[in-house]
């Protein structure tokens, strides 16, 4: 029996083993998640459902959902948590978070996500109540996504689109992670 050639083999296989670990630890390292779970608010002392980015070092708070979304209280704050996080994931995951805007769907003023300036919708991040100014929405979820901001944003006319670069990947390295 030769014993080098099976040395050989098993000296392929661990290496191969070791490869596809080290592999699939880095990309579970790397991964994000959009997630919506509930969110300590300081100000009011009180919980709400809160779209977080969940990274490696922890959630990051994007979106703080204290409010009713629409007026005929059919959709809760939680369901609004849920439909907002999954579309977050979805923008992540086709990389258009590249660019956010104010546009309109369906006759409708929401935030998008475009993959390069005067883009485009690519995905509809959040859809607007008639009483909320979109570019206000916009610059407070810009500041969020840059890093200019140290709280969420509180959800709480047709302009012409305003497009802000995000830089994603940094926000997700750098902005504060919430402690509970």
């Amino acid at each position: 029996m030769q014993l080098k050639p099976i040395v050989s083999l098993f000296t392929g296989c661990a290496l191969t083993v070791v490869c596809i670990t080290s592999m699939i630890s880095q990309a579970k390292a790397d991964e994000v998640r959009f997630i919506c779970a509930s969110g300590y608010d300081q100000a009011t002392n009180l919980r709400f459902p809160t779209t977080y980015a969940w990274t490696e070092r922890g959630k990051i708070a994007i979106i703080r959902w204290k409010y009713a979304w629409f007026i005929s209280g059919t959709v809760t704050p939680e369901e609004r948590c849920e439909q907002v996080s999954s579309r977050f994931q979805t923008a992540y995951n086709n990389q258009s978070l590249a660019y956010i805007a104010n546009g309109t769907v369906n006759n409708q003023a929401v935030i998008c996500t475009a993959k390069q300036e005067d883009g485009a919708c690519d995905t509809t991040l959040l859809t607007l109540r008639p009483q909320d100014d979109p570019l206000d929405i916009l610059n407070e979820l810009k500041d969020i996504l840059r890093g200019r901001a140290t709280k969420p944003v509180e959800h709480s006319s047709k302009q012409q689109s305003v497009y802000y670069e995000i830089d994603i990947k940094k926000f997700l390295q750098t902005a504060p992670v919430e402690k509970e």
